[in-house]
């Protein structure tokens, strides 16, 4: 089995600096640019040679519940021809929230309802309720929610190791960095020490052999040019 691990396309909130902030979404829809890095990634990986295989031939491909991770996948499962998995788990650390006053307020995010009526062909859990996906109550998700959700991850993805299934994962700089932490058993480890950090639809690559996984190449972005490219 190998998983590649992909980044969603730029996002409203990717190019908000210090003196816009206030502006932050809590579920942002992509940039004009990240429509268009979505349509040269899908070509990409259904047309294109992988540096390592004659196709990178995707056989299941999972998607962060947030938005900008389900319009990135839509273009995707059409160029594949798969119908793209929701997987609340890959979401973005600290969840769906925004900061008001100094205090964090929590948002279920898109409902079951409102998912399937933008994209029908995706494939939900039971998770996925007509209250959302996420939390509210929690506000700001805890550090130590998003290192235990990135261990659950690794762990299932090791569990498929033995298949012969190439998995492609749609999410997020923030939790990509501690995902390929914890399939490298990197996990816990000091906060700020260091990043695999992803730019905007980055395509990582791992391996497993059953018994280990190895990483093959990290943050690749062939399918774009360089006038393209966003962090």
């Amino acid at each position: 089995m190998h998983v590649y691990l992909i980044r969603h396309a730029q996002s409203e909130n990717n190019v908000l600096t210090a003196e816009t902030m206030s502006r932050r979404k809590v579920d942002p829809d992509l940039t004009e640019l990240g429509y268009q890095q979505r349509e040269r990634l899908a070509r990409h990986l259904a047309r294109q040679r992988d540096v390592l295989a004659d196709g990178f031939q995707i056989t299941r491909l999972y998607s962060s519940a947030m938005y900008r991770c389900l319009v990135t996948a839509q273009t995707l499962g059409k160029a594949l021809d798969l119908r793209p998995r929701v997987w609340p788990d890959l979401h973005e650390m600290g969840g769906m929230f925004l900061r008001q006053n100094g205090r964090f307020q929590g948002f279920g995010g898109m409902t079951r309802a409102e998912i399937l009526d933008q994209f029908p062909d995706y494939q939900l859990p039971e998770s996925v309720s007509e209250r959302g996906w996420y939390d509210a109550a929690l506000g700001y998700e805890p550090e130590t929610y998003s290192l235990f959700r990135a261990i659950k991850v690794a762990e299932e993805l090791n569990s498929w190791s033995e298949s012969d299934e190439v998995i492609g994962l749609v999410s997020h700089a923030g939790f990509l960095d501690r995902l390929v932490k914890a399939i490298f058993g990197q996990l816990p480890s000091p906060p700020h020490t260091m990043s695999y950090y992803h730019d905007n639809t980055a395509i990582t690559r791992i391996n497993y052999d059953g018994s280990r996984p190895i990483l093959h190449y990290l943050n690749r972005l062939d399918h774009l040019p360089a006038e393209m490219r966003s962090f």
